[in-house]
């Protein structure tokens, strides 16, 4: 589904990657990023997803060469690698999210806790470690009020891992299975549906103001010629997040029945 939307987006609105088409090919935007220290307005979330990929083709890699007994040493390592990493670069930078962030050793702490957390479940026995034996309920909210006393003494260089610990209890809490109210959120149909199409929503969501500015007729720098409405009640900021969410909740939808859905469909022929 990246590469439709990228090659759409070039087919309807090529100015949009100012040259650097390439980059979004190759899942590598996150280094022009870093490189030309510049977002590029709806095309901008996509370096999350150029990080994402290239853990997909390092992590594996780094699973096989290393023996199962050294992982617990080896993701550790990783993660105190990135938090070194960005106490150097992010303080020189005197910004609290900086193009370092980017990088994909920037991430690794991120990266490093789901891999502790996929090798507790794998050798629950074996890998168990300390905070796995913290009740999640204690562990997430412990992790939510680090990540506010990191944002307000702007110690940047944590914040990622401290939300990334709170997304590990999250998860380890799923999987053990949640209870009570916790459990009758999480299995709404409506939460359990947005999780679906969580891959579309975010793939979308930086696309829906400029896709609405060229609905009303608004839109300067990319315009498509699709002006059909230009009411005044949504020039209000409530109005317009209220119909852009709605935007993006029906292009994710018909996205996941057609385009996601039938192509997951596909991996039982070659699993």
């Amino acid at each position: 589904m990246y590469f439709l939307v990228i090659f759409l987006v070039f087919a309807f609105v090529p100015l949009a990657f100012d040259g650097h088409f390439l980059w979004y090919v190759t899942y590598t935007p996150n280094f022009l990023f870093f490189k030309i220290h510049e977002w590029p307005g709806m095309l901008s979330h996509f370096w999350s997803l150029g990080v994402e990929e290239q853990f997909y083709l390092l992590w594996p890699f780094m699973i096989f060469i290393i023996p199962l007994d050294f992982l617990k040493y080896l993701f550790p390592a990783i993660i105190g690698l990135s938090i070194i990493f960005k106490f150097i670069f992010f303080k020189s930078s005197g910004l609290f999210f900086s193009f370092y962030d980017v990088l994909p050793i920037s991430c690794f702490d991120a990266f490093g806790m789901g891999a502790l957390l996929a090798l507790y479940l794998l050798e629950e026995n074996k890998f168990s470690h300390f905070f796995t034996r913290i009740p999640v309920g204690l562990g997430f909210l412990s992790s939510v009020i680090l990540a506010c006393v990191i944002f307000i003494f702007n110690l940047s260089y944590l914040f990622g891992l401290a939300v990334s610990v709170a997304s590990f209890y999250l998860i380890l809490g799923a999987v053990r299975g949640y209870k009570g109210i916790p459990a009758a959120i999480l299995n709404n149909q409506v939460i359990r549906y947005l999780g679906k199409i969580s891959y579309g929503l975010y793939v979308y969501h930086n696309f829906i103001p400029w896709l609405l500015r060229c609905i009303k007729g608004e839109e300067t720098a990319y315009p498509l010629s699709i002006h059909i409405i230009n009411p005044g009640w949504i020039q209000s900021p409530i109005a317009s997040f209220v119909v852009q969410s709605i935007l993006l909740f029906v292009i994710a939808s018909l996205s996941w029945t057609f385009i996601e859905r039938p192509i997951n469909n596909l991996k039982k022929y070659f699993v």
